[in-house]
């Protein structure tokens, strides 16, 4: 089976600064043979405030001839409100999200495969769906055949024993239960966005994969995180066996960074005060 992931799409009606390559992504994608696309999530620049960009980018997805899933970021439904005051999730976001684009997490099994998509944004808001997502994802393991995990923010950076990374991953709290109930199955994937960048580890038995972004990549304001900083996409090819994960990197798509572009793309004391907050 070949799973295409894509990530960090950003689109916007009023941004489009990254228009060029996500075009030259997109090409690429809907020439490639695939059983499923995959978003693990930003697919808009600012769904989080309004409708449009999450509108436009869900036509964007709908639009690929193969078949496609996507999971919500923090710039679709919003993220915790030490991190983003201005746009946390709420029962408003999260409404508007699933309104337009479905469930915000699910289940398939496909090629011998068990596929979870999981909402990362919702880890750590206390949020009532949070522990009745942690219940599904327990029910969803629940299986013999080999798993794969795709999400929007990662698990961790460096370690599963890191401590807190801010803005960058899930905080160590829900990492752990989550952790604890993936080590319950035969996890060979997991699949990440969010951090922009291409990176390939692998802990224990599981290869973790974080997808690089389809629009830009983060200069200076983003410190200590590993991977390559290019425009591009991931092929995943799961076989009863084996998970093989190779990115892909267009040509013609230019690596543009989002810190010229900040101030007007994230206007606001949030963007003035974390700048390592970006992604």
């Amino acid at each position: 089976m070949r799973i295409i992931q894509i990530s960090d799409t950003h689109l916007s009606r009023e941004h489009d600064d990254f228009s060029a390559n996500l075009a030259v992504v997109r090409a690429e994608v809907a020439a490639t043979a695939a059983d499923l696309v995959i978003h693990t999530g930003d697919l808009s620049m600012n769904g989080a405030v309004g409708p449009d960009d999450l509108d436009d980018a869900l036509a964007w997805m709908r639009t690929l001839p193969q078949p496609a899933l996507w999971l919500p970021g923090n710039h679709d439904v919003g993220d915790l409100p030490d991190l983003r005051a201005d746009q946390r999730l709420d029962d408003a976001r999260l409404a508007r999200y699933r309104d337009r684009a479905g469930d915000d997490r699910w289940m398939r099994d496909a090629g011998g495969w068990r596929l979870i998509g999981l909402d990362a944004m919702l880890c750590a808001t206390g949020h009532p769906d949070e522990h009745r997502q942690y219940e599904w994802l327990e029910a969803a393991l629940a299986v013999t055949g080999p798993v794969a995990l795709f999400l929007h923010k990662p698990l961790f950076v460096d370690d599963p024993n890191e401590p807190a990374r801010g803005y960058w991953t899930i905080p160590p709290a829900p990492r752990r239960r989550i952790l604890d109930l993936l080590a319950r199955a035969d996890v060979r994937l997991i699949a990440s966005g969010h951090l922009h960048v291409a990176r390939h580890a692998r802990f224990g038995e599981t290869d973790h994969v974080w997808c690089p972004s389809a629009a830009f990549v983060c200069g200076p304001s983003q410190i200590g995180v590993p991977g390559e900083r290019r425009i591009g996409y991931v092929v995943h090819e799961l076989a009863p066996d084996r998970v093989e994960s190779r990115f892909v990197f267009p040509a013609g798509a230019e690596p543009l960074l989002i810190e010229p572009r900040l101030d007007r793309i994230y206007p606001g004391p949030s963007a003035a005060d974390d700048r390592d907050a970006v992604a």
